[in-house]
């Protein structure tokens, strides 16, 4: 249960607070006072999505908190996790800040939105003011008649059994594909993997490859300049290491005068040392050098190999090998490949039967929980001004065009959802036949028609909060004071919020607080506060009468406040 929202620097809401019991409670306030800024505020805390636009002009970030007791096991096991511990209360809180930085505290610690997001639904379900538009879309209907009948559990069986038989249809149909073309898809396969297997293909050659042809094609250079070295240091009447060799035995003598030049001695002696040392290396090197035009065209003639290869697959060497290896795994399995389609083809059969079964289990649920859908619904409509409807759920085949690869068993079409595609009729009127509910419903029977439904379906959920944001569109007068007794009726099992403009469904609050919007400074502020019984009335007036609050408009608020809390 919502015991407590706090928010901060959200919109033009400095700072508000709501205290929220259980029951039934109300949130009024005329249009644009700032009603949408507090479920705002409470989306953010639910894991909605969190945008700098939200914060405050002239503030840095936009804070709200939410203090949660009672926790529904759903929130326990989301919590457990995550590696949260929380007893019986939770505080979530949510800072968004003008740099787009995101900070989410579970019971003071920090926790990604990931986490909130699993957490939060469990919290609060909202129904939002559009929602009874979703009753337009006959997809939908199939979701709502299970989660009346709680089979989301079979339909998330029946999902993953036909995931199961898909998945082998597609082993099977690829094999059995392959297996046609067999002899064409063998010789290619053979072609491919003799031709790159002959030209024996290694990812570290072209690169050796490329350094031994710079060699060649620098060969009489590097000659020349090997010779050149030889001579400089070494043959010629001036080489250095003549020279040097000469003249190191005088410094010697002279460091004997002066100990100051045995450091010069040392260095050039070891100069020496490396100078033969490099003169060996030179000859060496040249005498390796080999100037055989044949080798030279031997390594254009391989590198011209490698580059066609590459240019036909259009990959580098590395990859050109892993796909041979393919192609000798596919060929083994060619040669075995009518023992595997065999094997394959009887998993592919238990598959099916195994969805074909959990479909009829499936759909036997549906229709039992179709008729306790219909008999429930013409109750719960009658009691918010629809006396004479009828109500009902037909079951049509599977829709080929949700079934994704569609399959038929016996001339019918089995899809994820299984074997049905229900739609929900409607009569609003005695002897007229019923018609498919998305071509007739007016807008205000959509509204009750979805509170029904809501009413039915979320009260048999675990989920302790139920937020509805304007339920009462499109009607009025003796239907408003209906609707509002079936969401109280909800509130004896559940916490309620309603937005709500209709002053006979704020009348039947247990607590109601008012959003009201004022100017100071020249600066809009929006405040939330929580009614007493005077002030209540003064706000029941207001919806009745509009801006003008008469005495007359104030008697009859009080008349329904004191009626409408004895009748509850």
């Amino acid at each position: 249960m919502l015991q407590q929202l706090r928010i901060s620097n959200v919109a033009v809401i400095d700072s508000a607070e709501l205290e929220l019991g259980p029951g039934l409670n109300v949130l009024t306030g005329e249009t644009g006072a700032g009603k949408t800024i507090v479920l705002s505020a409470l989306g953010l805390i639910l894991g909605a999505r969190g945008s700098s636009d939200l914060i405050r002009e002239g503030e840095d970030e936009a804070v709200v908190e939410a203090l949660f007791s009672d926790l529904p096991a759903v929130t326990h096991d989301a919590l457990a996790a995550a590696g949260c511990n929380a007893d019986d209360e939770l505080v979530l809180k949510r800072v968004v800040t003008r740099g787009g930085r995101n900070r989410i505290y579970l019971n003071g610690s920090l926790s990604p939105l990931s986490v909130l997001s699993r957490v939060g639904p469990g919290l609060i379900h909202i129904y939002g003011q559009h929602e009874q538009h979703t009753l337009l879309r006959t997809e939908s209907h199939l979701g709502l008649l299970d989660a009346h009948g709680d089979l989301e559990e079979k339909a998330a069986a029946m999902k993953q059994r036909f995931g199961e038989f898909a998945a082998a249809w597609k082993r099977m149909c690829d094999l059995r594909e392959k297996l046609t073309d067999k002899a064409r898809e063998e010789a290619l396969l053979r072609a491919q993997l003799e031709e790159i297997d002959d030209a024996r293909l290694d990812p570290e050659e072209e690169e050796k490859l490329l350094h031994r042809r710079e060699i060649f094609s620098h060969s009489e250079k590097l000659y020349q300049t090997c010779k050149e070295g030889e001579s400089t240091l070494y043959e010629s009447d001036n080489a250095v290491a003549g020279e040097l060799g000469r003249y190191i035995p005088r410094l010697r003598d002279m460091a004997a005068i002066d100990p100051a030049l045995t450091e010069a001695v040392t260095l050039l002696e070891g100069s020496a040392a490396q100078l033969d040392e490099a003169i060996a290396l030179i000859r060496q090197y040249s005498d390796r050098l080999e100037f055989d035009p044949g080798d030279l065209e031997h390594i254009e003639d391989r590198l011209a190999e490698i580059h066609r290869l590459k240019r036909k697959y259009r990959m580098p060497v590395d990859e050109i090998l892993a796909l041979a290896e393919t192609a000798r795994q596919e060929l083994a399995v060619l040669a075995t490949g009518e023992e595997e389609l065999a094997v394959l083809t009887e998993r592919c059969e238990a598959a099916r039967d195994a969805a074909w079964k959990m479909a009829e289990e499936l759909s036997r649920a549906r229709k039992r929980a179709a008729k306790t859908l219909k008999s429930r619904m013409e109750r719960e409509v009658r009691d918010i001004g629809l006396s004479d409807t009828t109500f009902e759920v037909r079951f049509h085949g599977g829709d080929p065009a949700r079934d994704d690869p569609p399959f038929v068993i016996g001339g019918v079409r089995i899809g994820q959802e299984g074997i049905d595609d229900p739609e929900f009729y409607f009569s609003p009127n005695p002897g007229e036949p019923v018609r498919p509910l998305a071509r007739i419903a007016s807008g205000g029977e959509l509204s009750r028609l979805m509170l029904a439904i809501k009413s039915l379906v979320l009260t048999r959920s675990g989920i302790p909060t139920l937020l509805f944001d304007e339920v009462d569109a499109g009607i009025g007068g003796r239907v408003a004071e209906m609707v509002g007794k079936k969401l109280a009726g909800v509130a004896e099992a559940h916490q309620v919020l309603c937005v709500t403009h209709l002053a006979p469904i704020a009348a039947l609050a247990d607590s109601h607080h008012v959003v009201e919007k004022r100017v100071r400074g020249g600066r809009t502020f929006t405040t939330v506060r929580q009614l007493d019984e005077t002030e209540r009335v003064r706000e029941l007036a207001r919806m009745l009468g509009g801006a003008e609050i008469t005495a007359q408009a104030e008697r009859h608020a009080a008349e329904m406040l004191r009626t409408h809390g004895a009748g509850r």
